[in-house]
């Protein structure tokens, strides 16, 4: 009778074990355990009380002016040029005089009237006064022929006709001495003078 009864109290807690196991996993269902995760928490609203954003954007900024560019201030501004006085200046050119232009390549004569040659050059001093004239005297359509200088006080010159005229003949010009310039003075300077002669310095190889 013992025995039975110790038999039955085993097959009792046999019954029992997997209801307490169901039990402790989460229920008889079989189910797994539902885990609940926690909800992000809601923005909160924005305090009104915040003052709003200092940094804008003007329109000056993203648009470009319509206005020129100013100059620079340091830039000083030049004043406006001004003329050299009245007595300085020759507005226009008067009935008396003549230009050189004119002057240069006119036919010169002599009192007879006969042609003795033509201007080829006016000859300046240190303070720009007109020294004289130098004649071409000679020669056939410009070839040959020679220079001669004649000075400034010996012509007459008379604008309104584009005339000049000397009181000498053609045939005192073509002996007179031919006239010479700083440059070709130079250049028969500079023929004239002997060879150098060889360096004492050197030395003669056999």
């Amino acid at each position: 009778m013992l025995q039975r009864l110790l038999l039955t109290t085993a097959i009792a807690a046999l019954a029992l074990t997997p209801a307490l196991a169901q039990d402790s996993t989460g229920g008889s269902t079989g189910t797994q355990p539902t885990v609940q995760t926690p909800s992000a928490p809601e923005p909160q609203a924005q305090d009104q009380t915040t003052p709003p954003s200092t940094t804008t954007t003007t329109q000056d900024q993203t648009a470009p002016s319509s206005e020129p560019a100013q100059p620079p201030a340091d830039v000083a501004k030049e004043a406006p040029a001004t003329p050299p006085p009245a007595d300085a200046i020759i507005t226009a050119e008067s009935a008396t005089d003549m230009r050189a232009d004119k002057l240069i390549g006119t036919a010169v004569y002599n009192t007879e009237g006969d042609e003795v040659g033509t201007v080829k050059d006016i000859v300046f001093d240190k303070d720009g006064q007109i020294v004289g004239v130098v004649l071409k005297v000679g020669g056939l359509l410009g070839i040959g022929g020679k220079d001669v200088g004649i000075k400034w006080n010996e012509v007459q010159i008379s604008p309104t006709e584009e005339l000049m005229t000397i009181s000498y003949k053609k045939e005192q010009l073509e002996v007179a001495p031919d006239f010479k310039t700083q440059d070709a003075m130079k250049t028969e300077s500079q023929q004239a003078m002997p060879p150098a002669a060889p360096s004492s310095s050197s030395t003669t190889t056999q």
